[in-house]
């Protein structure tokens, strides 16, 4: 009952507000008919595991490390969300043997062609790399065919987020071709070992394609200038919110391709493009202008004024009438969280019950003392909110916008050199020929 109630409040309408854009592709591929473990990359807590159950037409159930458990309030919740309980190494070898009890629960719920999410990477890492999969999901899958047959498929899904503990950012979840554990077996029967390592080269060949990857930390802040010139070429639908198109993903995917294939070929160059992105971005700051405004010209500007101009009231009535539990839900997170992996899931739970119980009150005050009428009114408040959030995107556009012209009025070769520039470092990208899933840095072994 509780996570029928948070699927009916969560994506559509949570989600709707914390993702200014959800990109949720290739479901088609997935045989929801089997029993299914996803595979996924892990880079924010929970919500990585959330947002791929989301819009499945099936529950998707969860595992999670043990000492989460350790209150009965936190062990009723998380059993109504179908969480089950797993030991890990690190919380004691005395501890392992109770993971019998969690497989054979795993495996009750794989017997009636349900499914698991599994971050077999073991760590919730907030970037992007992929790193070592463990090997206890292999052992999970090959238990259930060994024991009752199952034809478990196996799902890789690359779970993507521009920033992941930030606010009105986007994310991006793909799906990759799945494979059965029968493709194993045999391999299983000869050699255990050879077979479970072969199940993780297949959950890592499937990720690779699905993860946006730059294996060098050296090369963060440039793939991020890049990628941030990337999307500034993309002009999505202003209103739209969710997306079944993969095209994003590998946009970016082939853009961190490319500097990954640049380091391994070529150091020189690599240096060089970086020294370009280093001045283009420095001349931008120091101009106080912004990558988009060189990339494109945005459409209907005048509309987009006329909405800054006629939006105003809306958006001050829209702003009061919702600033508590948005500044309430702030402070608590940033009182509370300080691991920036935990920034978002915190954020959404404790920001869903606040502003669930804030509209509950103001609802009832409304009715006793506007009647009927007052359903209306109260309905008006997470509209309004929801519209603050499209006003402020557009008054910093807009705002972003005129300083642009201004400059361009007051310096119009800046602007031409600016563009230029632009232009030769897009130059420098198209000349490189990726090579999708070119490969990864391993971490060190378990």
């Amino acid at each position: 009952m509780f996570y029928r109630f948070l699927l009916f409040i969560v994506p559509p309408f949570v989600f709707r507000v914390y993702f200014r854009r959800i990109f949720y592709s290739n479901l088609k591929k997935v045989p929801l008919e089997k029993p299914l473990l996803f595979v996924g990359n892990h880079q924010n807590s929970f919500m990585d595991g959330i947002l791929v159950g989301s819009y499945l037409p099936q529950p998707i159930n969860f595992t999670m490390r043990a000492d989460m458990f350790r209150t009965p309030l936190a062990r009723f919740f998380l059993r109504e969300l179908y969480v089950t309980p797993v030991y890990r190494l690190e919380e004691g070898f005395e501890n392992v043997h109770k993971n019998l009890e969690a497989f054979t629960a795993i495996y009750d719920v794989l017997k009636k062609n349900g499914n698991f999410i599994m971050f077999s990477e073991g760590i919730c890492i907030q970037e992007k790399r992929l790193h070592k999969l463990r090997k206890g999901t292999a052992r999970l899958a090959f238990g259930a065919w060994e024991k009752y047959r199952l034809d478990v498929h196996i799902v890789p899904v690359g779970i993507n987020y521009t920033y992941p503990s930030q606010f009105r950012k986007e994310v991006m979840i793909n799906f990759h071709d799945a494979f059965s554990i029968k493709e194993l077996t045999d391999l299983y029967k000869e050699h255990p070992a050879k077979a479970l390592l072969r199940f993780n080269d297949k959950c890592t060949e499937g990720l690779l394609e699905e993860v946006i990857i730059v294996e060098d930390p050296k090369n963060d802040w440039l793939a991020e200038e890049l990628l941030k010139m990337e999307r500034n070429n993309l002009i999505h639908p202003f209103f739209r919110w969710r997306f079944d198109t993969d095209d994003r993903r590998k946009a970016e995917k082939r853009l961190a391709d490319k500097i990954n294939l640049l380091t391994k070929t070529s150091e020189d160059e690599r240096n060089s493009l970086e020294q370009k992105v280093r001045e283009y971005t420095g001349e931008l700051s120091n101009a106080g202008i912004q990558d988009k405004n060189i990339a494109w010209k945005p459409d209907y500007g005048w509309l987009r004024y006329l909405a800054v101009f006629l939006g105003w009231p809306v958006f001050i009535a829209g702003y009061i009438a919702n600033l508590i539990p948005y500044i309430v839900s702030a402070a608590l997170t940033k009182k509370f969280i300080k691991d920036s992996r935990f920034t978002t899931g915190f954020y959404v739970a404790t920001g869903t019950v606040l502003y669930l119980l804030y509209f509950l009150i103001i609802l009832i005050l409304l009715l006793i003392f506007a009647g009927w009428k007052g359903l209306l009114i109260a309905l008006a408040v997470p509209l309004s909110g929801y519209l603050v959030l499209f006003y402020q995107e557009v008054f910093r556009e807009r705002l972003s916008r005129l300083r642009f012209v201004s400059k361009s009025m007051k310096n119009k070769s800046l602007v031409t050199e600016l563009k230029n520039q632009r232009k030769g470092i897009q130059s420098i990208l198209d000349k490189i020929h990726s090579e999708s899933g070119f490969g990864f840095a391993q971490p060190d072994p378990e």
